[in-house]
């Protein structure tokens, strides 16, 4: 995959897992596999989550005059695989079930990966 396709393929999924978390927060949870009646508060993080992941979307969909699209999906790296490691961490520690836990991993490895592609010169 060429840079380019991994920041138009990064921007799509952020822009997707944002608003549907914004919009659906519940079945969006649900999607992820996580119970979201059995925790209150998870809609309100869904939401937290939902809106981070349009900030990291924005620039590549409404790019700016002079914005450096290689050095914010360098600066996304971090995060996604920061994502990833704490969806471990919580099949592991048994704050989500595996079920949820390692698709939330996958989906996480993935980002970080097209980030590292999209952190390329285009």
């Amino acid at each position: 995959m060429d840079p380019l396709s991994a920041r138009k393929t990064i921007a799509g999924l952020r822009a997707a897992i944002g608003v549907g978390t914004l919009l659906a927060p519940r079945v969006t949870a649900k999607v992820f596999g996580i119970d979201a009646d059995a925790n209150p508060a998870a809609p309100y993080l869904a939401r937290l989550f939902g809106a981070r992941e349009l900030y990291l979307a924005s620039p590549f969909l409404m790019p700016a005059p002079g914005l450096d699209e290689q050095e914010l999906a360098a600066r996304a790296v971090p995060v996604d695989s920061a994502d990833a490691v704490a969806a471990l961490a919580a099949g592991i520690k048994g704050y989500l079930p595996w079920r949820a836990a390692f698709p939330a991993a996958a989906v996480a490895g993935v980002a970080a990966y097209l980030g590292t592609v999209a952190a390329q010169q285009a």
